[in-house]
């Protein structure tokens, strides 16, 4: 960022900062250049939140169970 760009002072909570701080790291990104990278992917509507293994197992359990009903109702009775 250059210095001549506006600045704005905000306040956020300190759980929600040190995540912020946490991901910039993982990024390697600063902390301003995280904020800024985050805030213009909500505005291009092309981001998704990534989605984490605990409701990815959910979403397959629910999958699988929907395949195995729907086979259920394939199979003629008596096969």
């Amino acid at each position: 960022m250059a210095r001549d760009e506006p600045q704005i002072n905000l306040r956020i909570p300190a759980a929600l900062k040190e995540r912020l701080d946490k991901v910039s790291e993982r990024n390697k990104r600063s902390l301003t250049a995280e904020v800024v990278a985050r805030l213009e992917e909500s505005f291009s509507g092309a981001a998704a939140a990534p989605v984490d293994e605990h409701t990815l197992d959910l979403f397959a359990e629910k999958v699988g169970q929907v395949l195995d009903e729907r086979e259920r109702r394939r199979k003629p009775r008596g096969a």
